[in-house]
């Protein structure tokens, strides 16, 4: 091992120790669905869902005609500064409209958001808090879906500090836009996020065309403190410099 190899190695693991013992304290995982199987830590509930090893996608074809079918993953942490990214193709939702719902959950001690998205391209973000407090903090917003396939991009920002989401989207490889940005739907959000996450389809009726859609990618990380961030970088840098 080189003394450079080595002195990357210890600042990797003074970023570990620095975002376990910090507010940056949640599960982080990656998945963007390649290989020959789907990660064990996902949860399949539902007959419609499928991983697509020869096209590096976890698809869901509803064909229930009542209720949803989700891809669900727990995650064990503490709360904290996070971001959280999902990236879908929507095969086959709204050309023509599908009548069903893409929704992505997040759920924690605290109560639970999700962004919904259907098939006549509205979009809107609930909030249910742990004292019964529950709606919409932001209300159905048309974000002119093609109907050709279209691709989304979902982005959630946490802040501890301020205890503030902000979420954004972007739309076949167009512009980022800023969704919501504030509080819950009582002020506080909380954790939100701590026990599970989902992806679902929720099909309102049995009629063609049934919904499909394809996760391209989908990912959840602590964000360090700025702090923290920077006190690695300069012992990393220390570091490099004895070594020379």
């Amino acid at each position: 091992m080189t003394p450079t190899t080595r002195a990357r190695l210890v600042a990797t693991s003074m970023v570990a120790a620095l975002t376990v013992s910090g507010h940056a304290a949640i599960v982080s995982f990656s998945d963007d669905f390649t290989g020959d199987s789907l990660d064990p830590a996902w949860i399949e509930q539902g007959a419609g869902g499928s991983f697509q090893a020869n096209s590096d996608v976890y698809q869901i074809t509803n064909v229930n005609g009542s209720g949803g079918t989700r891809l669900q993953r727990f995650i064990d942490g503490e709360n904290g500064d996070l971001s959280a990214n999902v990236t879908v193709t929507l095969a086959e939702f709204s050309n023509p409209s599908t009548g069903a719902d893409f929704k992505w959950k997040f759920f924690g001690p605290d109560g639970f958001t999700e962004i919904v998205l259907n098939s006549f391209g509205d979009m809107r973000m609930f909030h249910n808090d742990s004292d019964g407090g529950g709606g919409n903090i932001q209300p159905n917003t048309n974000i002119g879906l093609t109907g050709a396939g279209d691709v989304i991009e979902l982005d959630l920002l946490y802040n501890e500090g301020s205890d503030t989401l902000d979420v954004s989207y972007a739309l076949n490889g167009g512009a980022v836009t800023s969704f919501y940005s504030g509080g819950g739907i009582d002020g506080p959000v909380g954790n939100l996020w701590t026990n599970f996450v989902q992806a679902e389809v929720f099909e309102f009726g049995a009629g063609d065309p049934v919904p499909t859609i394809q996760i391209e990618e989908w990912s959840m990380t602590a964000v360090p403190e700025p702090a923290s961030s920077m006190l690695v970088l300069g012992c990393l840098g220390l570091l490099l410099r004895r070594r020379r």
